[in-house]
């Protein structure tokens, strides 16, 4: 054992030795030599009767490798590529979601019934479960898509070329050109997912560019953020909309790139590392059957390790956004709410009305259930027959109920009877279920500020207001630690219309309740949401694949660093320097683009520089 480790403490000693000499790896150059040595031999011992000639496999490269035209035909691969996963794929959740919506129904209506007002906490946490659930399912025909898509570009040998092209760029940042496919997955343009990106990381064989790889993944733009990006970008920057989202777009890969090289001069500078020896396979035409087994293995693989983990993620998100909930005196204060609402309604439809007695007690709520899922049926009715259908059915499950959602419009024995009391109803009711959604509401919001997520928000204001962010900003941007479409979501239940008042949009709504927001305030939120933390989903999936909760949990806070750092130089640099909006974004554009190639200049210890 002694003398073993003796022999492993020289080679060591050796190689280190040689490193610095050399200026490359002893692998690298045992790989150079091999192939020197196997091409004398060949020299030596072939004869050939004719001159090798260029096999289809090169003329192709001779294009598609090429200097210059070769980063052309790559921008169109990315882009025929994202318009089939990403914009078609997208197309096509359009007919996965009511399947899902079928299922929450089914769901729903297995569970304790819905009260007027408070639901049953049973049923709150089971939908709320679901709905996550739902979330992440709605997303599986793009990733079908893309792992199919991502399946062809292997199989057909074009994916190898993607790495020799890139890594002419990405060697001088630690990363590697394995590195481009999961940075594309991610969201190298506005609309990826980093869930697919991180799981794609698993082919770089240098471990010092995975792991950077997986690190920098999440600060792509996944399709999560796009609804923040366009609410705040349509309030104050509408007249430039191409601008920002190109500089949405390329800004993440500037601070990217800066990202990688840091990490791979600092926390991974000791990593193992392995010289990019690429061998250019082969063109083959890709096989059905090949394609769909990968396709079907990676889609299995993410419904299967991430789907049972968020059942548990939403659950404590759910928690954390709900408890300790409203206290009984304003449990008390909401319950007085709706029975004036509810007694202001039978007192306009009259004691004489008939339909009084049929909606007393519990049978007010019974038919708001019922009038609920009948707009649900109606909605998902399309021909006339559907309706029809529809009518019957409903029509069976209760006659009265039916003949007040019909407005006092119904046939009986085949003759069209018109009921002006249940009219009256219907139209009562109608101002009685705004008003009960209106409490609902109030008591969502109520519900949010005082739980856990709000608590956190309001104590996190004094340190925020630097990057001008209030407490309502903070919970829109903490709901989405689970989910980033959480935070639009959240911000549209916080900043509400007032009881009565027109309805408005959510980004008049938001600039009529911050009426001192600046451009520069956007700018901050937007650039904090670029460099915004991976959703726990990502987060598992980071665990999984680097095999270590350290680089999890780093991935989780360093994000939020940097981009309360970024955040806080644009806003309150921005108002220092008198900077508008726009002028701020240039200048941080201008800023990032020039450390990134600083940063560049600056030579790593191993640098692959060979192509083999």
């Amino acid at each position: 054992m002694e003398m073993e480790r003796d022999i492993l403490n020289h080679a060591e000693i050796e190689r280190e030795k040689f490193l610095s000499q050399q200026g490359t790896t002893p692998e690298k150059v045992i790989a150079q030599k091999r192939y020197q040595t196997a091409e004398k031999i060949v020299e030596l011992t072939v004869k050939r009767e004719k001159e090798i000639y260029r096999t289809l496999t090169d003329r192709i490269d001779q294009v598609v490798c090429h200097r210059f035209l070769g980063p052309i035909i790559l921008l169109g691969v990315i882009y025929l590529f994202y318009e089939l996963s990403i914009v078609q794929g997208y197309k096509i959740t359009a007919y996965t979601w009511p399947i899902l919506a079928a299922f929450r129904d089914f769901i729903a209506s297995i569970l304790p019934s819905p009260g007027f007002v408070f639901d049953p906490l049973l049923r709150t946490i089971s939908l709320g479960v679901v709905d996550g659930i739902a979330a992440v399912l709605n997303y599986i025909p793009i990733f079908i898509i893309l792992f199919a898509l991502i399946a062809i570009m292997e199989d057909s040998g074009y994916m190898a070329r993607v790495a020799f092209l890139l890594d002419r760029v990405f060697r001088y940042y630690g990363l590697h050109g394995q590195s481009a496919l999961p940075m594309i997955l991610s969201g190298v343009f506005v609309g990826g997912c980093a869930i697919p990106g991180v799981m794609a990381c698993r082919t770089i064989k240098d471990e010092r560019a995975k792991l950077a790889t997986i690190l920098i993944c999440p600060l792509m733009n996944c399709l999560a953020k796009i609804p923040l990006y366009i609410l705040l970008v349509g309030m104050f920057f509408s007249a430039y909309k191409g601008i920002i989202m190109f500089f949405i777009s390329t800004i993440t890969i500037i601070i990217a790139l800066s990202v990688a090289k840091i990490l791979s001069l600092t926390l991974l500078r000791k990593t193992e590392t392995a010289p990019f020896v690429l061998e250019m396979p082969v063109y083959h035409l890709p096989t059905v059957q090949g394609v769909l087994r990968r396709c079907l293995e990676r889609t299995w693989l993410f419904v299967k390790k991430i789907i049972t983990i968020v059942m548990v993620v939403v659950l404590i998100v759910y928690l954390l956004m709900t408890f300790p909930g409203i206290g009984k005196d304003r449990k008390f204060y909401y319950e007085n709410q709706t029975n004036h609402q509810i007694q202001a309604f039978f007192n306009k439809i009259g004691k004489d009305n008939p339909y009084a007695k049929i909606l007393e007690g519990s049978k007010l709520t019974e038919f708001a259930i019922y009038r609920d899922d009948y707009k649900k049926a109606k909605m998902g009715a399309k021909s006339k027959e559907a309706k029809r259908s529809v009518d019957e059915k409903f029509s069976e499950r209760n006659g009265e109920f039916f003949k007040i959602v019909k407005r006092g419009k119904y046939k009986i024995d085949g003759k069209t009877v018109k009921d002006n009391y249940a009219l009256k109803v219907n139209k009562e009711y109608k101002k009685l279920n705004r008003e009960r959604n209106r409490i609902k509401r109030d008591i969502k919001e109520e519900t949010i500020i005082g739980s856990v997520m709000g608590r956190i928000g309001r104590s996190l204001e004094p340190v925020t207001r630097y990057a001008g962010f209030n407490w309502r900003i903070n919970i829109g941007l903490i709901s989405a630690f689970a989910a980033k479409e959480n935070s639009v979501a959240t911000l549209g239940s916080i900043y509400q219309s007032p009881p009565g008042e027109e309805k408005k949009a959510l980004g008049d709504r938001m600039k009529e309740k911050e009426k001192d927001w600046t451009p520069l305030h956007a700018l901050a939120i937007i650039l904090f949401m670029t460099m915004y933390p991976p959703c726990i989903p990502t987060l598992l999936m980071v665990r999984l694949e680097s095999g270590s909760t350290k680089w999890a949990l780093f991935a989780t806070f360093y994000p939020i660093v940097l981009g309360s750092m970024i955040a806080v130089l644009v806003f309150a640099g921005g108002n220092l320097l008198g900077l508008s909006g726009m002028q701020a974004m240039i200048a941080f554009y201008v800023l990032a683009l020039i450390v990134t190639v600083a940063l560049g200049l600056i030579k790593n210890k191993e640098m692959s520089e060979e192509y083999i």
